[in-house]
């Protein structure tokens, strides 16, 4: 299994530890960039929940150690699963993924210039959310990819 590590103020660099290290800087960003656009749509802040972000991180992970890119894990499970899997109960939910960008403003870039995702992030009826970025520095390329993505981004979106 490959290491991983999460990148440190602001995705600088990976850290060399022997597993994986999670840190919440890049993943702040991101919440308080969606939360800037929610907002300018008049849509109300996001919050935090720990269980989603169990289920982000975990979908991360598995891409960046599994070599894949998807919103079904290998074994087919979606997003819906791996969220009640963590014991939280919704009354709607989405996902957001992204792989390649090395930074909050690369991924939020991408979100909101892709319907889908913007979709996501501006659905004033989702209340709670759970953000990861995981970093694989000895990243492989995808099957059809010349370059490896290396950083592996998942937000999961929710209303109980």
């Amino acid at each position: 299994m490959r290491k991983l590590a999460l990148v440190l103020a602001c995705l600088a660099g990976p850290v060399g530890l022997a597993g994986p290290v999670w840190a919440g800087a890049a993943e702040d960003q991101v919440l308080a960039a969606v939360n800037q656009a929610r907002a300018s749509a008049g849509c109300s802040a996001l919050t935090t929940n720990t269980k989603l972000e169990t289920a982000a991180r975990g979908h991360a992970r598995a891409m960046a150690e599994q070599n894949f890119f998807g919103h079904a894990s290998k074994n087919g499970g979606k997003f819906s699963g791996r969220i009640k899997a963590q014991g939280y109960r919704y009354s709607k939910v989405a996902e957001n993924i992204g792989a390649g960008q090395s930074s909050a403003a690369g991924i939020m870039k991408d979100w909101l210039g892709s319907a889908g995702h913007r979709k996501n992030i501006l659905d004033c009826a989702l209340t709670e959310t759970g953000i990861a970025v995981v970093y694989q520095p000895d990243d492989k390329p995808l099957k059809g990819q010349s370059y490896a993505m290396k950083y592996y981004w998942v937000q999961v979106f929710a209303r109980p």
